[in-house]
């Protein structure tokens, strides 16, 4: 969610001085485009992993300041509830080995927090929604974590709504509830990729992430269970287009869109998404004291538009600025070995669609989206469309057409030891089981929560691909 803010309230002046200093901070932006001021050699990889701590019991542990104090390592952030942490990896220069190298980086990051977890008695997993969270673990003033930022983030949710968070989401059940803060976002865990990526390529690159994140949806699913109801196959996109809609009644007639979209169409620089910026309000308008160059507000106001694939503009004082992608739409887990693998398949699949010699651009935007939403609810069953715009299951686009694909992208930037990785995706999808079909069928059989998480935690430590699972558990 960022870095914390250091101001407990904001009044029109600071929304004044924010603005003022947007436009600057903009401006200057433009100017690094029209410079072309940008790395145009780069290319690095590196993600980001929210992970859930939970208790002897299955039940989400309140610790999270207590792990992040006993773990004492920068790379590791608090998350909204206090049952959240996140691993911020490090970001490594692709190359033949890049994936062994994030797999490296990850496992050795998460004994870490694993150890510090079970230090206090608690454990660590990788959900996209943890199954036992009731509302109940919702109320911000017991499970919110103790942030600025977060509190702030809240009071102006409602504010700039004029009325609760309405979450209303369709499936084998229903799940409606109102919120009067933002813990609804809490629901989700996410695994955020990183791609930096050479100027030149930056607008092939992100049109390509659209249509791999329509695709990838059906491949990794591992959020169907929502307190208590049987939801999306993916039901963390759902989720976070609606809890953190700042939207008031009267934008929602006139047809503004969310701060939470996939995307409003293809583009032809990523400068139009920046711009894009401006035609929402800021949410946190802490002004500070730095130079135009540190883009300081203008990477604020970014961060707090969450689109699917969010464009980036980074900058190292001794490096100058590089543009890179943050690919949002993968759950966390269920393993390590299935977050290294997602990473390569989402990471592929980009290369691949890019260099693949189609126009991305022919069909027509408002379908894509359509089918980017059906994936997310279906999953791997959806009737979704390819590139020639014919229509079938998106299992089958991803066995013929996807998978394939993301072998020869990762290939054309030279990264050599992704076929392992590659397999397990392939695997997965033609046995069908993700994480969301494996809790599903574990809670249509038992309808108990606690004993899901806590045989998902078993498998999950022998570190077995969620496709070998067990299908059934023995009682």
């Amino acid at each position: 969610m960022g870095e914390e803010i250091s101001q407990t309230h904001f009044d029109q002046a600071d929304y004044d001085r924010f603005h003022d200093r947007l436009v600057e901070e903009n401006e200057f932006v433009h100017e690094l485009f029209a410079r072309r001021a940008f790395d145009n050699h780069s290319r690095k990889l590196g993600y980001e992993l929210e992970l859930c701590l939970v208790d002897a019991d299955g039940q989400p542990c309140r610790i999270n300041q207590q792990v992040l104090d006993h773990a004492n390592n920068p790379l590791f952030a608090l998350e909204l509830a206090k049952f959240n942490l996140e691993i911020n990896g490090r970001p490594y220069d692709v190359g033949a080995d890049v994936l062994s190298k994030i797999d490296q980086d990850l496992s050795d990051l998460y004994r870490q927090i694993e150890q510090s977890a079970h230090s206090l008695n608690a454990s660590t997993g990788l959900f996209g929604v943890l199954p036992s969270l009731q509302q109940k673990h919702l109320e911000a003033n017991k499970y919110m974590s103790e942030q600025h930022r977060y509190n702030l983030l809240s009071q102006q949710l409602i504010g700039m709504r004029g009325k609760p968070v309405h979450l209303d989401i369709g499936g084998e059940d229903r799940l409606i509830v109102d919120k009067n803060d933002v813990m609804l976002e809490a629901l989700g865990t996410s695994l955020q990729v990183h791609m930096q990526i050479p100027f030149d390529e930056a607008v092939s690159t992100y049109n390509a992430a659209l249509w791999s994140s329509m695709l990838v949806l059906g491949a990794v699913p591992n959020s169907p269970l929502v307190l208590g109801k049987c939801c999306w196959q993916e039901s963390r996109i759902a989720i976070f287009k609606q809890a953190v809609d700042t939207r008031n009644p009267g934008e929602i007639r006139d047809g503004i869109v969310s701060r939470v979209h996939f995307g409003k169409g293809y583009i032809e620089s990523l400068l139009e998404l920046f711009d894009d910026n401006f035609y929402y309000s800021p949410i946190l308008p802490e002004v500070i004291d730095k130079p135009v160059e540190a883009l300081h507000h203008f990477s604020l106001h970014n961060g707090t538009i969450w689109r699917w694939v969010r464009p980036i503009l980074g900058h190292e004082p001794d490096k100058g600025y590089h543009l890179r992608l943050e690919l949002r739409v993968v759950p966390s887990g269920p393993t390590l070995v299935d977050t290294i693998a997602n990473i390569a398949f989402h990471v592929g699949l980009t290369e691949g669609l890019k260099h693949c010699g189609e126009d991305l651009t022919s069909l027509d935007f408002a379908t894509l989206e359509i089918d980017f939403y059906a994936a997310a609810r279906e999953g791997m069953q959806a009737q979704v469309h390819w590139l020639d715009g014919h229509r079938e299951p998106l299992k089958n686009l991803l066995l013929s057409h996807a998978i394939p694909l993301a072998r020869d992208g990762l290939n054309k930037i030279g990264v050599l030891d992704s076929g392992a990785w590659l397999d397990i995706i392939e695997a997965r999808v033609a046995s069908e089981q993700t994480g969301a079909s494996w809790i599903l069928k574990h809670w249509h059989k038992h309808a108990d929560t606690a004993a899901l998480v806590m045989d998902y935690l078993q498998n999950a430590r022998t570190n077995t691909p969620v496709h070998l699972w067990p299908k059934n558990r023995s009682m």
